[in-house]
């Protein structure tokens, strides 16, 4: 990370390091715990992650670009890359907090989905469960958790969003088809299948998601599809039959001719470019 200053006394911080595979859609980096400690000191010119953090126990201070906050025991805040960002225990009751670093489209997408754009702050939150189950995901499997990592990130938002009462912006239907599709993207998938799911009918189902997100439920469906098979082409060495057989389709050729209709090429030469 891009830092000015990092400051702590050694054997204050436990680290749990992801090592696994990444995309531009989801990239955990690091979870930790902080311990009480005095001398802990962060001091960053420009942010390079999403920071989520909650304070276990004392108090900090936090200033993020012109905005300056006192952090108590149950607080919870949101760090943004791009932002100038210092913070630091109080020096009488230092804090002990839990964290989890992390970057990629669908962070941005579930913050901007639960109305926590520009949320910093949630007080008195005190529910600090699913970044310890982030953390312990990791310290079991530093590779193959990433699927596991996105669920508990979203339960954290779900969760954060719920304390503040903003989720009723977005109809609840709406979000679930969201929830739905982005979870199942490796099944295939037709719009009676997400209709289903909410209990509405094709044609309200329709409606209602165009109305929220601009594009039909099952054009979402196909756009999200396209991304992850483009993930899966350039940052894994599974065959394009492998990469048919783990989205679903029934066979290379309807694969093939779904991935070469969104980009143009085929799977083997978008590989190669």
């Amino acid at each position: 990370m891009a830092a000015i200053l990092e400051r702590y006394s050694p054997g204050k911080e436990q680290y749990a390091l992801y090592t696994g595979q990444t995309s531009s859609r989801f990239t955990p980096i690091l979870a930790g715990i902080t311990n009480p400690d005095p001398t802990y000191e962060i001091r960053r010119s420009r942010g390079d992650c999403y920071v989520f953090e909650c304070v276990l126990s004392g108090a900090g201070h936090l200033r993020c670009g012109d905005r300056e906050y006192r952090m108590e025991t149950g607080d919870a805040y949101i760090l943004r890359p791009g932002e100038y960002q210092h913070y630091y225990s109080d020096r009488q009751a230092p804090w002990e907090k839990i964290w989890f670093n992390v970057n990629g489209s669908l962070v941005r997408h579930m913050l901007s989905d639960y109305d926590l754009d520009s949320v910093l702050k949630i007080p008195a939150f005190g529910n600090p469960e699913h970044l310890y189950a982030v953390f312990h995901a990791i310290e079991k499997e530093p590779v193959h958790c990433t699927d596991e990592l996105a669920l508990h990130l979203h339960r954290h938002i779900q969760a954060l969003s719920a304390h503040l009462g903003s989720r009723t912006s977005i109809p609840a239907q709406a979000l679930s088809m969201k929830d739905y599709i982005e979870h199942n993207l490796t099944v295939p998938m037709s719009i009676d299948n997400i209709a289903a799911h909410v209990h509405l009918s094709r044609s309200r189902a329709i409606h209602l998601f165009r109305e929220v997100y601009h594009v039909t439920p099952y054009s979402y469906y196909l756009s999200q599809r396209l991304e992850l098979s483009q993930t899966l082409l350039r940052q894994t060495s599974l065959s394009v039959q492998e990469i048919s057989d783990r989205l679903g389709f029934t066979d290379y050729h309807h694969f093939s001719g779904f991935f070469k209709k969104g980009c143009g090429v085929s799977p083997s030469r978008y590989r190669t470019l």
